[in-house]
């Protein structure tokens, strides 16, 4: 477990903000796939979120059943990132995390996200004054440095420390990189030995629980924040949490438990927001559950051409008339050139023709 302060403890795997992705039905949807530990909002504008800004409250949406959770920030403004973090406070979190690691152009240009590494002084004061508004944790995520030339974050992430921030965590690419290239590993070791009493948590490049154990045995971080792949297969992070409780890695989920998942995400998309906003997003996010789920590419069709939530759902239908419930992917030959299933002589397992 990872101690935060003296009364917030949480599993050492933490589902991480991605912008577009991590919205309330999509942590749920992690949760539901067996994450018991913290996870994050979208990064959040602070400004945004008090001036009550659609989109910003949209992403800060929250439930019950949403926790723990960090409600990320960013901003470079005092007041305005103080006074969101006052607000996010008292919306329920668990804890308020500064974004200092977007690279994204429209975060940067406004001297935020990772333009917080550059200025390691100022980021500190500004670090500060929003641990001083609040009584709950304060975290930071960071990029490794600007570019190679400016790594910054082991001095930075010592400065934070000292100031109140109770977890780092450290993505480790530097943000001219974006997320080109690798992760270096030795760099993240050098900011978790810049810290003395606060946990850092390693990100990036974490796509199974190999890349998982490499990167905690190499740097000796005490955790580990997954994101994109997650996005593909939110059962990794329930995986990954067995490897550090020294427990029987799950399986792979079934087919069968993939399509109720999937299920799963639609509806409380249609819960939380509405139906066309539920069907926009998953026409683009079933690829990333197909690439996991196996050759279903007729589904996969039908799915991004739907006008009707109906649709979604008599598509899933039909394909688990045709899943054998030991099957973890759907095996290459199940669907004919024209999208037709093919004949059962040709299946590894026994299936039920639609």
């Amino acid at each position: 477990m990872l101690t935060v302060n003296e009364s917030i403890r949480v599993p050492p795997v933490l589902l991480a903000p991605i912008a577009g992705y991590t919205d309330l039905p999509f942590r749920l949807t992690v949760r539901q796939a067996g994450h018991t530990g913290l996870t994050y909002t979208e990064l959040i504008n602070s400004r945004g979120v008090l001036e009550r800004g659609p989109s910003s409250l949209d992403v800060a949406q929250t439930s019950p059943d949403d926790v723990p959770l960090g409600i990320q920030l960013y901003g470079n403004d005092e007041r305005w990132l103080v006074d969101a973090a006052r607000w996010a406070q008292d919306h329920g979190a668990t804890l308020v995390d500064i974004n200092m690691g977007c690279p994204a152009d429209k975060i940067a240009k406004t001297n935020a996200g990772a333009m917080h590494l550059r200025d390691p002084q100022r980021t500190t004061r500004l670090a500060q004054r929003v641990v001083e508004a609040v009584t709950i944790p304060v975290t930071a995520k960071l990029r490794l440095g600007w570019a190679r030339s400016e790594l910054t974050a082991a001095c930075l992430a010592r400065r934070l420390e000292d100031v109140g921030i109770r977890l780092i965590t450290i993505h480790g690419r530097t943000a001219s990189q974006r997320f080109k290239g690798h992760v270096d590993l030795d760099a993240m070791a050098e900011v978790v030995g810049a810290v003395t009493n606060i946990p850092v948590v390693g990100n990036g490049d974490i796509a199974d629980v190999d890349d998982a154990r490499h990167m905690v045995q190499h740097t000796g971080c005490a955790g580990v924040m997954i994101g994109r792949a997650a996005v593909k297969r939110p059962w990794l992070l329930r995986q990954v949490q067995a490897w550090f409780d020294n427990q029987p890695i799950p399986d792979e989920p079934t087919v069968l438990e993939k399509i109720n998942l999937v299920r799963y995400h639609f509806d409380r998309m249609v819960q939380f927001r509405n139906a066309r906003y539920a069907m926009t997003i998953m026409r683009g996010r079933i690829a990333n559950y197909g690439s996991s789920i196996g050759h279903i590419k007729p589904i996969k069709e039908r799915i991004r051409l739907m006008q009707h939530p109906d649709e979604l759902h008599a598509a899933l239908d039909d394909l688990e008339r045709i899943v054998d419930p030991g099957w973890n992917t759907v095996p290459i030959g199940t669907y004919g050139p024209l999208g037709e299933v093919q004949h059962l002589q040709q299946q590894p397992g026994p299936i039920t023709q639609p």
